[in-house]
C-alpha cells in the first residue's frame, strides 16, 4: 500500500534526492511528472531537471516509512535533514536544532 508514507525519489545523474510524505504515492509522482511540463509552476524536481538536464528515477521511488497518522508522519518526514544533496528546500526544518539529527539518525 502507497499511503500515508515518506518516500525519497533520486536523480539518475547525480546524487541529488528529494524527500517528502504524501497520503496517497501515486497521486504525487503523477503530480511531479505534470509540473515538470509545465512552466508556469515551478518546483525544486522541475528546476533541477530543466537547469541540470537530469532526470529522476520515478521507477524507484524508495518508501521510507509508512505512517497513518500526520503528526507522526511529519516527524518522520525530518529524514530529509539526513539527506547529503537534498532538493528540499527545507523551511520547514532550517530552525530544527541539530540535537535532532543525531536522534534522526538512531530511527
Amino acid at each position: 500500500m502507497t499511503r500515508n508514507i515518506i518516500y525519497k525519489i533520486a536523480c539518475k545523474e547525480c546524487d541529488t534526492t528529494y524527500v517528502r510524505q504524501k497520503r496517497k504515492l501515486k497521486t504525487r509522482i503523477t503530480e511531479h511528472k505534470n509540473q515538470i511540463r509545465q512552466t508556469n509552476n515551478v518546483s525544486v524536481i522541475t528546476e533541477h531537471k530543466l537547469s541540470k538536464n537530469h532526470e529522476f528515477d520515478w521507477e524507484n521511488v524508495k518508501i521510507i516509512d509508512r505512517e497513518r497518522y500526520l503528526d507522526k508522519r511529519s516527524i518522520s518526514e525530518m529524514h530529509i535533514k539526513l539527506q547529503d544533496n537534498a532538493l528540499n528546500l527545507q523551511t520547514d526544518t532550517e530552525f530544527l536544532h541539530h540535537s535532532y539529527v543525531s536522534i534522526l539518525n538512531k530511527l
